[in-house]
């Protein structure tokens, strides 16, 4: 498993030609703390190279391996194999790796799973950059079965390696997941599979402006089953545009600055526990592919383009703010000073906590530490990634105390905010995209 810090990764790092310790220490300098094999760093050709580099530069990784994921995608029916439905970036990218599926032959596909499994440990185990086995990302409902196999054999093998898997964002086809719904779909991944950790992508910036209008419904739904089965959340947020028309997806813009670090201060407040970039590396554009990519933090020619700044920014930030909310659990979420609500938001009711909102639009994100019921910890953030708000506060009287996390020094400092009626009012200006995390002291 993961270890050390809050878990900031990235998918399709640098290609083949490119894999080495400057290539990984370019990684590390950015804020990542773990790689996921991609971009041909998928099978024993390249990835002892790919789990060398990360060594050097204190990264973990997570192993891809195309054949396993074949045999996998073999057991998958016939439409899946196919990618009937609305596909996914990640799982267009992934299509050069799987060049089609196996012929049914012996063994079966869990018994062939399992002796490559058994292969992959049995060479990459005893590396000291191996942290977990990527299975598969978005797996129809017909694989959840043979993925909790592989799940179990990972476990028993009692290296502590994480069980990889990415499931679909809530924009996929039904056809893509085998449900009715997807709430149904996640309701079986836990159930059948059981995973460690529940993964998933959601891609929200349109072009031409504007979100994916099931944005917050995709992460109300996940907290909440993660919350359930008591696990941790981690999201892939968007650092790249692409054109997604072909695989019935609309066109999504590259973002800023403000953008990438509004995605993840949304991600923090709906108490995600990981964040992961799509892309790293920015993929090749063929003539045959069906989605077409912009710039991501580093060019094809492997120059870094203005997101890497904006990424090792935000990153920093993640560095020092994640490791506070790290062993918190989430509360509560609610937006506050929208007009209308969007689809699977809740909005603010006074409570013992927080008494009233003013100003301009904010998520609040409330957490607790297990064993302090005199504290909570509030995330306030910009709902917008492109004007700055300002938003005023009113605490119970029963807040005796309020501080603010201040990053430089990384500690909680005392405020002094306006006292009325013997409530304490925190007023806040918040830059595009930005939050801002305090702590509040019951009497």
């Amino acid at each position: 498993m993961l270890a050390g810090g809050y878990p900031v990764g990235l998918w399709w790092p640098p290609p083949t030609e490119r894999t080495n310790a400057y290539r990984y220490r370019e990684i590390s300098e950015a804020g990542f703390n773990f790689v996921i094999g991609g971009n041909g760093v998928t099978n024993d050709e390249t990835n002892p190279a790919a789990l060398d580099a990360a060594a050097e530069c204190g990264l973990s990784f997570v192993l891809t391996d195309g054949r396993l994921q074949r045999l996998i995608l073999n057991a998958a029916p016939e439409g899946q194999r196919a990618g009937d439905g609305v596909r996914s970036p990640m799982r267009v990218l992934s299509g050069p790796d799987r060049p089609g599926a196996l012929h049914r032959s012996a063994p079966s596909p869990g018994e062939a799973v399992r002796l490559r499994l058994l292969a992959l440990l049995k060479r990459y185990g005893s590396h000291p950059a191996l942290a977990g086995i990527n299975l598969f990302d978005e797996p129809h409902r017909q694989l959840f079965g043979l993925l909790s196999g592989a799940r179990g054999i990972l476990q028993e093998a009692g290296a502590g390696l994480l069980p990889y898997i990415n499931v679909w964002p809530s924009y996929a086809s039904l056809h893509a997941l085998g449900t009715g719904s997807y709430e149904r779909y996640l309701e079986l991944y836990l159930s059948v599979v059981r995973p460690p950790v529940l993964s998933f992508d959601h891609y929200p910036l349109l072009s031409g402006g504007g979100i994916t209008g099931d944005y917050f419904y995709n992460w109300a739904v996940i907290r909440r089953f993660s919350l359930r089965a008591g696990i941790p959340t981690w999201v892939f947020i968007q650092s790249v545009g692409f054109e997604g028309r072909a695989v019935g997806l609309a066109p999504r813009r590259t973002p800023d600055g403000p953008e990438l670090l509004w995605q993840v201060n949304v991600a923090l407040a709906y108490g995600a526990k990981g964040i992961q970039y799509f892309t790293y590396w920015t993929p090749e554009n063929t003539p045959t592919s069906p989605v077409r990519f912009g710039s991501a933090l580093v060019s094809r020619d492997g120059r870094r383009t203005p997101l890497y700044g904006h990424a090792r920014d935000v990153n920093s930030y993640l560095k020092s703010v994640g490791r506070v909310l790290l062993p918190l659990v989430s509360e509560s979420v609610v937006h506050a000073g929208e007009r209308r609500l969007p689809r699977g938001a809740s909005g603010f009711r006074r409570d013992g906590w927080l008494h009233s909102v003013a100003g301009s639009p904010v998520i609040l994100g409330r957490f607790r530490r297990p064993g302090h019921r005199n504290v909570r910890y509030l995330l306030v953030v910009n709902r917008s990634s492109s004007r700055a708000a300002k938003v005023s506060l009113e605490l119970p009287s029963r807040v005796a105390r309020a501080y603010a996390f201040d990053r430089a020094r990384r500690r909680f400092v005392r405020l002094r905010p306006l006292r009325r009626r013997g409530r304490l009012r925190p007023g806040m200006r918040l830059r595009p995209g930005a939050a801002r995390l305090l702590l509040l002291r019951a009497r």
